[in-house]
């Protein structure tokens, strides 16, 4: 099973604020003008790759009402606002924590070899966290990866704010690592990650 590569961010927000900006965000968004992913297909029993169309859109949190047999809008939801793209990044917002997902897998902080792709990557991610803003960021991942899915699963997706869950990794004395070249393949263990990835991002400020 995959384990994916998450990001959270310290915003700190509201609802009302959120939705009276979306606009301004979406907008925002589709000037950083990123490049779009591709996907492989089969054409004519050959593998062909595919440029992902479209640009940034949002979506308001919806549940099933099985009365009227449609969507209506969630109340109820953790999250305020979601931002869809074609890139390599989607964006949920929740009060006072942003998240990223990606189509990376969270072993790719740990690959090394081509920073300037990884510096491409975190300059992409400055630019998303500073329209809500973001100053900093923790790396989290799914899938039953020790420590980092549970902070992702129970913390971020129950609306923990960013604030708080730093907090407690640092209260249970995790080890912050902003030195990506220190961050080697062989020493990843799912089982028993040892290190919070974190960047404030100081040499783009």
């Amino acid at each position: 099973m995959a384990t994916d590569l998450y990001i959270i961010s310290n915003i700190e927000t509201s609802k009302d604020e959120v939705l009276s900006n979306k606009d301004n965000y979406l907008m925002r968004l589709k000037a950083l003008d990123l490049s779009h992913t591709y996907y492989p297909s089969l054409v004519d029993d050959r593998e062909v790759w595919f440029k992902s169309e479209g640009d940034w859109e949002y979506e308001l949190p919806t549940i099933y009402d099985d009365i009227t047999d449609t969507l209506i809008p969630d109340g109820e939801a953790k999250e305020i606002i979601s931002f869809e793209s074609p890139f390599v990044f989607s964006i949920r917002v929740y009060p006072d924590c942003l998240e990223l997902t990606t189509i990376y897998k969270y072993r790719y902080l740990y690959e090394g070899g081509d920073y300037d792709a990884l510096n491409d990557f975190r300059k992409n991610v400055y630019d998303i966290i500073s329209i809500f803003g973001g100053t900093e960021i923790i790396y989290l991942a799914d899938n039953g990866c020790d420590k980092l899915s549970r902070y992702l699963e129970l913390e971020v997706w129950e609306g923990a704010s960013y604030q708080s869950i730093k907090k407690d990794m640092l209260d249970k004395g995790l080890k912050f690592v902003s030195d990506y070249k220190t961050l080697k393949l062989d020493n990843l263990t799912y089982s028993n990650i040892n290190e919070i990835v974190y960047d404030d991002f100081k040499d783009k400020s």
